[in-house]
């Protein structure tokens, strides 16, 4: 599930006003070489010991956006009381001190990343707003984001490979990313052949993860037998949020693309073993879902899959909601009450009616947009069409009926006796007793399934974990531990 909280990068100034309803001006620096178009968000603030942020989906700070088109070089745009505006105009924000920085999103085939290599910003704009004063703040788009390198090393390289049967769904050339991380004694050992584990990361998970040493502690990369691991970009090339490895009526086949495309590439490029027996696919989260399914759905090409706090594994239990029922609405119970979303602590921070209205807000690359790509079906200009009405939260029976052949747990239902020889023991899934989306409910709904058919599959909840914390090193060693043994 998404957890975004990426740090602009800017400098800080400072422009004292006041202001009853204030304005705001964005200065396209000179240096743009060519008119722009795309989408012209505001960030705000309030604590001004701190850079701004993209605002957090649970509880967002005022945000502002403007569409712009053939925007040139030295000319201004002007926000006001009429621009667009969540969760209040800016002639309804409370008196006090802000910081304002602007963002020009110019990229349209990468989800809604305001961090984009290419996209404009400028720096932090202190503002002091009074009521009863008018004022204006000036904000100038005067730096851009540079293209992020890739530092390969002895131990991890990247690929980028283009696909054919991603670039013949989409009519462009579309590209697969991922980062290979050898073992030690990689180089030394000139005849071995080693076992591949894939990992699809989480939300706002990319192949540049493995530059740090998050992901080996996490997935442990160097514990266990000697492995290979391929680190998965579920992000490229997708404006409609993260497509996980999963073959799409609007993504495109990316499962497809990985298991006939990418694992035979990656073969011959490194001394991974081609025997599927060695082979085997893991992630968190949205991550945990694709592994989940691309176990289900290629289940010779993988030797086990590890599927840690997977996206909603049983469709009746849709974080929260079960989708099926009559009448069913994403953002009220039957007692017509709030559905609560984000829980930390026994707490609601959230609820699914404001993340998806300000995830609507921001426009393309949502996480509920990010379902409706993923489960659903385009519409006539090949976008996901909505599961749910973003106003009312009426769900529409005819799209439930499209996203049933991704409800994992009527998959397995459906499907396990005629698969059973080729996936009995290689089936993992894992959720935090306390997961903060309600996934637990799905995995425990899966469960059920699974048992309805005598399925050999394993799917536990763990104690006192939530969705991420489920990651501890015991954990990180039990999941190495369970690969190993079908090793043998």
């Amino acid at each position: 599930m998404m957890r975004v909280c990426i740090l602009l990068l800017l400098l800080t100034g400072f422009t004292p006003v006041w202001a009853q309803s204030l304005k705001i001006y964005v200065h396209l620096d000179t240096s743009a070489r060519e008119p722009l178009t795309g989408r012209l968000y505001v960030f705000s603030a309030t604590d001004m010991s701190q850079s701004v942020q993209e605002p957090d989906p649970f509880n967002p700070a005022p945000t502002f956006y403007m569409d712009v088109k053939h925007w040139k070089a030295g000319s201004v745009q002007v926000l006001d009381s009429a621009t667009p505006a969540f969760p209040v105009k800016l002639n309804r924000l409370t008196a006090g001190s802000y910081k304002f920085a602007a963002i020009l999103d110019i990229d349209t085939a990468e989800r809604n990343n305001t961090m984009t290599p290419g996209n404009w910003y400028s720096r932090d704009v202190q503002v002091e707003v009074k009521p009863g004063n008018a004022g204006e703040a000036h904000l100038y788009l005067e730096r851009r984001i540079p293209e992020r390198l890739f530092r390969e090393n002895d131990s991890v390289k990247q690929v980028v490979m283009k696909s054919r049967l991603l670039s013949v769904f989409h009519k462009k050339d579309i590209f697969i990313k991922t980062a290979v991380v050898l073992p030690h004694g990689y180089a030394a050992g000139q005849q071995t052949q080693y076992p591949v584990v894939f990992v699809i990361p989480g939300w706002g998970g990319t192949h540049y993860d493995v530059l740090t040493r998050g992901p080996e502690k996490r997935y442990g990369f160097r514990t266990g037998k000697d492995k290979i691991y391929v680190y998965l970009n579920p992000e490229t090339q997708t404006p409609f949020g993260l497509h996980a490895f999963v073959d799409s009526r609007v993504n495109g086949p990316w499962g497809k693309a990985l298991v006939e495309e990418l694992i035979p590439y990656l073969t011959e490029q490194y001394r991974i073993s081609a025997d599927p027996a060695t082979h085997f696919i893991m992630g968190q989260s949205s991550g945990g879902y694709g592994a989940l399914w691309l176990q289900l759905n290629y289940p010779k090409a993988f030797n086990g899959c590890w599927a840690v706090s997977p996206d909603p594994v049983d469709f009746s239990n849709f974080t929260g909601v079960n989708i099926y029922e009559k009448n069913a609405n994403m953002y009220y119970d039957a007692k017509n009450v709030v559905r609560s979303f984000f829980i930390v602590n026994d707490k609601a921070l959230s609820s699914i009616k404001d993340f998806a209205q300000f995830e609507n807000f921001l426009g393309d690359g949502g996480q509920m947009q990010s379902f409706e790509a993923e489960f659903g079906l385009p519409d006539e200009h090949r976008r996901p069409r909505l599961l749910f009405n973003r106003e009312t939260g009426i769900i529409d029976p005819r799209i439930v009926q499209a996203w049933k052949q991704y409800d994992m747990a009527l998959f397995l239902l459906n499907n396990y006796k005629r698969l059973e020889k080729d996936l009995a023991g290689k089936v993992h899934v894992y959720a935090g007793a306390e997961d903060n989306f309600f996934l637990d409910k799905a995995v425990l709904l899966f469960k059920e399934k699974a048992q309805k058919v005598n399925a050999a599959v394993t799917v536990e909840l763990i104690p006192a974990a939530n969705h991420w914390s489920i990651w501890t090193e015991a954990f990180t060693s039990r999941v190495q531990q369970e690969m190993d043994a079908r090793l043998r």
